[in-house]
């Protein structure tokens, strides 16, 4: 690694969420890597696909890495055809950097207030209520899919345009009764009454949302625990190179405006504590996410 400047792959566009943590690290991992931290933008795909093929195939020297989400490392091995992109096979993990809880929320004049309200209006009127699950393949659209499964209602997916920007504009134009997204936009949302949050998909309470039950609190157990954003580098980077990388984003992350920046993005800083735990979070999300869409049947919906 030397003195090389490092880039991190970016697989989505700013202002996007990985993007703005790698902004807000980018300072701090200079410093604390001795070296100059660059960017490249590798965007496209179906769900952010093309950033993670792209740094698979990189060199494993530590001078390239990946700022994954969960969605595009741990989610779309189980669902996006001819992938190719295994996120152990492909890659050393080298530390989860955030985490942000998914919520669901209902347009306003739905007059819901809890998941009960929504369910019993979904099995009176099948299919009457619409959703966004921001795209085809996301880990929204695998939530809102757990949930038809686990409960056994029927609603309605609006082909989802935009992205999570997309789905809070359907929910405030009416276009769709239901959405499950984050992000500041959602944040101030809530705060404003301009929609009606449900349930928190985290496995605890959110500091950003402490009023707003968890899915388990309500009893649900296979619609999963929110999205998180992680670092990786190629498969096959020396492991004294990782542990560089690893201590030096353990001490970025920490960094009083890089927790600011999160917060900002109603989001938290939630690292790994080695690269040991790094390497068997990512297995256990991966087996997670492959046994929901299991469950759910999302792959075979998207195949017919």
């Amino acid at each position: 690694m030397g003195n090389q400047p490092i880039k991190i792959i970016l697989p989505f566009g700013p202002p996007g969420f990985s993007s703005r943590v790698g902004f807000a690290l980018q300072p701090h991992l200079s410093k604390f890597l001795e070296t100059d931290i660059v960017f490249e933008h590798i965007t496209g795909g179906f769900g952010g696909s093309n950033g993670p093929k792209a740094a698979a195939k990189c060199a494993p020297d530590g001078c390239t890495l990946l700022l994954a989400t969960i969605g595009n490392i741990a989610l779309l091995p189980h669902n996006l055809p001819n992938y190719g992109i295994d996120p152990i096979k492909s890659f050393e993990p080298v530390t989860k950097v955030a985490v942000t809880p998914n919520i669901l929320v209902a347009r306003p004049d739905l007059d819901v207030t809890s998941l009960d309200d929504i369910l019993k209006i979904a099995k009176d009127r099948p299919g009457a209520l619409k959703f966004h699950g921001i795209n085809e393949r996301s880990i929204h659209m695998l939530e809102f899919r757990s949930l038809i499964a686990e409960t056994g209602i029927k609603l309605h997916s609006v082909k989802p345009d935009g992205g999570s920007e997309g789905a809070i504009d359907a929910i405030k134009s009416g276009e769709v009764d239901l959405t499950i997204t984050t992000g500041p936009r959602l944040l101030e949302g809530v705060r404003s009454k301009e929609f009606q949050a449900i349930a928190a998909i985290s496995d605890q309470r959110t500091p950003f949302y402490p009023e707003i039950p968890t899915m388990r609190e309500l009893g649900l157990n296979t619609i999963g625990g929110g999205s998180w954003t992680g670092l990786f580098a190629p498969k096959g980077v020396p492991n004294n190179v990782l542990k560089k990388i690893f201590e030096a984003t353990i001490k970025a992350s920490q960094k009083n405006s890089v927790v600011q920046e999160l917060r900002a993005q109603a989001a938290g800083v939630d690292t790994n504590k080695s690269l040991v735990d790094a390497l068997a979070f990512v297995k256990s999300e991966t087996e997670r996410l492959r046994e929901a869409c299991i469950v759910s049947n999302f792959s075979e919906e998207l195949e017919n």
